[in-house]
């Protein structure tokens, strides 16, 4: 009998490979329905299991306490999907709720399973992660130089592959890149490092800069070894002899890729006078200015009623939210975590972060290193940038190093079963 164990890190291996079939079989057959998805004939079956697991722990009193709340938080989407319903009778409520609680139930049962009873070793997480880094880069490159896929963010010339968010991509690169940089000696990385600032240029996406974190982190931890002091001096020296036309080159790069995603944001915060009384506020909302005005709309429209606050919309609620208003590309915030408060409430919110930092003190410990720093680009960009941990696209890979950096060890001290 194949082990659970077993089949995670086998799902683990192959997440990427999965969306990546999954939007092909969107793209080109024109097959919507989640029963034709790759990834729900997967994960589905795997759900079942978790389900199945879990239930059979509880009844023998072998559980820990994050997963005991992930059952909880399972139990609170169903009466969260019932609740709605009532309120607003529609098969909608039914049709789009199901297929996003499914996926939101998979990736917590993903990450309790992870922290409580999955060995790492680290030879498992590099191949976890060169194996999904080459599967995004292939997209990428097969997409940019062939015309494969999607293009990111509706900009001509830039590509996503056959992943269908561009959020996703965005992070996981950012985050490949991350580990890669902090992972031991640069010259090993060299190549892999390459890749995804190419993969970068593909994206043309805003996270490009915050290539900058990790590499002021990896110059803080290592600027005195001899390997970074020869490849800087080198480094310098072309910098010196090319600075010319590698400025022209730069500003020209920016202006027609990076530059267009950053002013499109600006000019329509212009458009409209800005959000706040507060030059300085303006601006900088600026940048993410339609991520701004939205959770500014519907945050107030939140905290006006007693139901919308303490339990939330739902994702088809939140749908209508913004379709009433004549919305129909953008239907949320994009920033995760309040996305989630307008779907779930304060309750549900509550949960959720109970579950994702049950072992705080762990993650605080390894903030600073390759995985904690891994984790912290992945928060940040949930925060403020959305589409990260309710997709199965980055979310895997978000669960998995939150999963290894807050795995507790000492798992008596977890269960509900001291006998």
């Amino acid at each position: 009998m194949i082990k659970l164990s077993v089949i995670i890190k086998y799902y683990l291996y192959s997440f990427l490979l999965l969306d990546a079939l999954s939007g092909f079989m969107r793209i080109y057959s024109g097959i919507t329905n989640p029963l034709f998805n790759v990834g729900y004939w997967v994960r589905g079956p795997i759900l079942v299991l978790f389900l199945f697991y879990y239930l059979v722990k509880l009844k023998n009193k072998k559980l820990f306490i994050d997963e005991i709340l992930a059952l909880i938080i399972f139990a609170y989407f169903i009466f969260n999907l019932i609740l709605n319903y009532t309120i607003m009778p529609s098969t909608r409520m039914i049709i789009e709720n199901i297929p996003y609680i499914l996926r939101q139930q998979f990736l917590i049962f993903l990450l309790v399973y992870l922290r409580n009873r999955f060995t790492f070793s680290e030879g498992l997480i590099k191949r976890v992660v060169m194996i999904n880094f080459s599967i995004l880069t292939l997209n990428l490159v097969i997409g940019y130089f062939l015309g494969f896929g999607l293009e990111s963010y509706r900009f001509s010339g830039t590509s996503k592959g056959m992943f269908q968010g561009g959020n996703p991509v965005s992070i996981l690169n950012l985050v490949f890149f991350t580990f890669f940089l902090m992972d031991g000696a640069l010259r090993k990385k060299l190549i892999p490092i390459s890749l995804t600032f190419f993969n970068g240029f593909v994206i043309a996406s805003k996270s490009i800069f915050g290539f900058v974190i990790p590499i002021f982190f990896a110059l803080k931890r290592r600027y005195l070894s001899l390997n970074k002091i020869i490849f800087y001096n080198i480094f310098a020296i072309i910098i010196i002899f090319s600075f010319d036309y590698m400025t022209n080159k730069a500003v020209e790069l920016y202006e027609e890729r990076f530059g267009l995603n950053i002013n499109k944001s600006i000019a329509a915060a212009e458009r409209v006078g800005g959000l706040y009384d507060n030059k300085t506020l303006n601006n900088v909302a600026s940048i993410n200015f339609r991520r701004y005005a939205s959770m500014n709309i519907q945050m107030g429209e939140s905290l006006d009623g007693f139901n919308s606050t303490f339990f939330g919309i739902s994702l088809a609620g939140q749908n209508i939210f913004w379709e009433r208003r004549g919305e129909f590309i953008f239907r949320h915030a994009s920033m995760d975590f309040f996305d989630f408060f307008f779907k779930y409430g304060i309750v549900g919110t509550i949960l959720f972060i109970f579950i994702l930092f049950r072992n705080y003190r762990l993650y605080i410990s390894t903030i600073f290193n390759r995985d904690g720093l891994v984790f912290t680009l992945f928060f940040l960009y949930a925060f403020f940038g959305g589409h990260v941990i309710d997709s199965v696209t980055s979310g895997s890979l978000f669960f998995f190093f939150l999963g290894k950096i807050s795995g507790n060890n000492n798992q008596d001290e977890s269960t509900i079963n001291k006998g």
